[in-house]
């Protein structure tokens, strides 16, 4: 019997102008961090470019830095699951869509666990399940809430964006999610201006 893959995917919240991470980064990073060290993964895909706009001056994405952390995290580094970054997403439309078809189409479906905040958590499982369908356990693993958070009466009307963004796209059709994401701001319009040459690569050294 194949074995089925046990994943975590961890949604970035910015970078500050000198390329350190928001508070809420770094929380969401150390907190799965955490996940690994008691659940036996078998890698960690950290996911986001940054928000949408100017190429900042830093060089930095959200994905590799959360990568930073959770190498950091651990003092012995065999026991570190294998890191993948996914840095062209500039939010969790692209988070979504860029980790499932660049990191999980090939991968034997499992159980995948969406590491974010609480107030992100249910609109990113309701993304990750429509595109990759029934085949994956999607779970969600919430940080603590940030004590200064105030997105939370956005949380509504950003899950129907989402709604309408898939009403169209058959659930389980990567290629429909992605098509559709390549036709949508800021992507078609700012996504190959900003991405690194090689904007996929595994970090685990």
């Amino acid at each position: 019997m194949e074995k089925r893959n046990t994943i975590a995917v961890v949604l970035g919240s910015g970078l500050l102008n000198d390329g350190t991470p928001t508070e809420v980064t770094a929380m969401r990073a150390e907190h799965a961090a955490e996940l690994a060290k008691y659940t036996q993964l078998d890698k960690i895909i950290l996911s986001g470019f940054g928000p949408p706009g100017p190429t900042p001056t830093h060089g930095k994405s959200e994905a590799a830095v959360m990568a930073d952390i959770v190498r950091n995290a651990f003092a012995d580094q065999s026991q570190l699951p294998p890191l993948c970054i996914e840095d062209k997403s500039f939010d969790t439309f692209g988070n979504a869509v860029f980790t499932a078809t660049e990191f999980l189409r090939a991968e034997t479906p499992g159980t995948l666990y969406i590491v974010t905040s609480p107030f992100h958590l249910e609109r990113a499982i309701y993304m990750f399940s429509h595109i990759l369908g029934k085949a994956w356990t999607i779970k969600g693993h919430a940080c603590s809430e940030w004590s200064k958070e105030d997105r939370q009466p956005g949380a509504p009307a950003a899950m129907q964006r989402a709604r309408d963004f898939f009403s169209d796209v058959p659930k389980g059709d990567m290629d429909a999610a992605l098509k559709k994401l390549k036709g949508r701001k800021p992507y078609a319009t700012e996504v190959t201006a900003q991405l690194p040459a090689e904007a996929s690569q595994s970090v685990n050294k």
